[in-house]
């Protein structure tokens, strides 16, 4: 199902530098319908690195193909007219989830056990070269997390790249450790963000 979201069109008050965009909510199956836009959007961002197995092992329409049929699977995407200027997907992460296998330092056993409706993992948050540095990120994300009913939101972001971590450090994430989250690829620092008030 796609859903044009209420929060279509300027973006809230609070992000007053992003553009005037078309938002969509879609689930799995809708997702998959238009596969080949999300993939070439990532292609586009990425076009720099794709040699790296960050982006190539596995694919990102082989990774989309497979989480889109978990649960809770829903992807957020801004358009500028028929073009994708952003889009974020995630899921939640079932009580045998894998994500957090590998974390160093060792976490809380309880830290990292998964119950049904615990975390939301946040597979993909990109942003086009022309809508960069409009706050189009920030309003894909709170599209996205205000619709969730899990606990928390855990999202991984490349080692060593402190721009994007510092903008998540905005928008309520904290570093929990270090990881390679599939053979090959370079370490990557995890996040997390409490969606429930303290």
């Amino acid at each position: 199902m796609t859903e044009l979201l209420t929060d279509a069109g300027p973006a809230p008050a609070s992000l007053p530098n992003a553009p005037a965009l078309r938002m969509e909510r879609l689930d799995g199956p809708a997702a998959g319908e238009r596969l080949a836009l999300w993939v070439d959007a990532y292609e586009d961002v990425y076009a720099h690195a794709l040699d790296l197995s960050d982006h190539n092992d596995p694919p990102i329409g082989e990774r989309l193909e497979r989480h889109r049929g978990r649960p809770g699977f829903e992807l957020v995407a801004a358009f500028d007219g028929e073009r994708v200027a952003g889009f974020l997907y995630g899921y939640t992460l079932p009580e045998d989830s894998l994500w957090w296998e590998g974390l160093t330092p060792a976490p809380d056993p309880e830290f990292v056990r998964e119950h049904p409706g615990r975390t939301v993992g946040l597979c993909e948050l990109l942003v086009g070269v022309p809508w960069r540095r409009s706050s189009v990120a920030a309003t894909l994300l709170e599209s996205f997390l205000a619709h969730r009913p899990e606990e928390r939101a855990a999202a991984l972001v490349t080692d060593g790249n402190a721009v994007v971590l510092g903008r998540y450090a905005a928008y309520g994430f904290t570093p929990v450790g270090t990881m390679e989250p599939y053979p090959g690829w370079r370490p990557h620092t995890m996040i997390v963000r409490s969606l429930r008030p303290a």
